[in-house]
């Protein structure tokens, strides 16, 4: 299988990426006899193969190629011509979306879990009282939430971040009264 990497510009650049295999290209030139796809397939799997060539070949036999967008660079959805290049890929030219973060908050009474900004703010008691300091609820119940492992993970680390600055800039302040009194 070889990667092939497909770029339409037009002030911007759009590209999308499609694991070519031979069955592929069999599919385009279905004239071909064993020996000639064989030939042909190694000059793709070597880098040496026109890549334009073989995608217009495609179009002209109406194979229908599923090309997968990685990424763009469009900040606004422009219409008209635009040119567009073949190249070959490899692994590095697949966008892989990264995974959704890990909750760091669970309700009490349901299901739910999620990041802190997906729970709501209370600023009423579990009697109905208002207080000044508001408590995170679920967003689905009103019940209480807490940290899930991962919470409790990145609450320990933040508080770790926070002592060595707060350590920094005592230390720093601790210079400064130094260097004012000699």
């Amino acid at each position: 299988m070889v990667t092939l990497v497909k770029h339409e510009w037009h002030q911007v650049d759009s590209q999308f990426a499609i694991e070519f295999t031979k069955d592929t290209l069999e599919e385009i030139y279905p004239d071909y006899d064993e020996d000639e796809l064989e030939k042909l397939w190694q000059e793709v799997e070597s880098g040496e193969a026109d890549i334009e060539s073989i995608i217009q070949d495609a179009w002209n036999n109406d194979v229908e190629l599923e090309w997968e967008r990685q990424y763009d660079d469009w900040w606004t959805d422009r219409k008209g011509g635009y040119e567009i290049t073949y190249e070959y890929g490899d692994e590095d030219s697949w966008h892989h979306e990264p995974p959704p973060p890990e909750p760091t908050h669970k309700c009490t009474k349901c299901k739910w879990n999620g990041q802190s900004y997906d729970a709501q703010w209370s600023w009423e008691d579990k009697e109905g009282n208002e207080i000044d300091d508001p408590r995170k609820i679920c967003p689905y119940c009103e019940s209480d939430v807490e940290l899930t492992e991962h919470g409790i993970k990145e609450e320990k680390e933040r508080e770790e971040r926070y002592a060595k600055i707060k350590q920094e800039l005592n230390e720093i302040q601790l210079e400064g009264d130094d260097n004012v009194e000699g």
